[in-house]
């Protein structure tokens, strides 16, 4: 009896021990750098809103063009034609024309390292509005969610209790308009989602009319 019990608790830690480490992977694997804002053209394997790790290569036709924005750099390049290989914080491209922008971004919003908020020269710094418990502000009333490893999302209205919306992430991107709509300017949210939640603000003068993925992003 005691050899079946010993058998099973090494069975218990084993499996334990492999869904921690699949926990583990999973988050570990959560490395995306850069999403695809807009394409033009036909592009084998690559949509809008894709999302890119470091080392991905892309082949562009001549008469095909491509923008992405990094999140880790806040850089944002219009491609056209040529090679292009993924970086960190902007992309190598041989054989085509690249135009690069730094995009003024928040980044409360995009989680990014003390480290990499230095590396970003034109990062938006507000003082936090902390009398709302936010952690930042949205200048859109589109905000789009960058959560690879999850499946939903969840959208509390904090201005009206009880008012709550779970939204799908497709492919690592949840539109958080796709239930309820434009979000109210003014408004306080909480978002969460495996395990981590935040509290952000809708400014007063926020707009519905579209911006760069950069100024609209919030990566959980």
């Amino acid at each position: 009896m005691k050899t079946h019990s010993n058998a099973r608790q090494a069975l218990g830690l084993a499996l334990a021990g492999f869904v921690l480490f699949g926990t583990a992977n999973a988050y570990a694997e959560d490395n995306s750098v850069a999403i695809v804002e807009d394409t033009s053209g036909a592009i084998a394997g690559i949509e809008p809103l894709d999302l890119l790790r470091a080392g991905r290569e892309i082949e562009l036709a001549a008469d095909a063009g491509l923008i992405l924005s990094y999140l880790n750099s806040c850089q944002r390049e219009n491609i056209r034609g040529g090679k292009i290989t993924i970086g960190h914080g902007q992309s190598e491209v041989k054989g085509g024309n690249v135009t690069r922008k730094r995009v003024p971004c928040d980044p409360a919003a995009l989680d990014l390292t003390p480290e990499q908020a230095n590396q970003s020269a034109t990062l938006v710094f507000r003082k936090p509005p902390l009398e709302e418990g936010a952690k930042f502000l949205m200048d859109s009333r589109q905000p789009l969610v960058i959560a690879p490893h999850l499946k939903t999302v969840k959208l509390e209205d904090l201005r009206h209790p009880g008012k709550v919306s779970s939204i799908t992430v497709v492919n690592g991107v949840a539109d958080l308009t796709a239930e309820s709509g434009l979000l109210d300017q003014g408004g306080l949210y909480q978002l969460s989602g495996g395990g981590k939640s935040v509290v952000f603000l809708v400014g007063k003068e926020a707009t519905d009319a579209p911006l760069p993925i950069l100024q609209r992003a919030i990566r959980l």
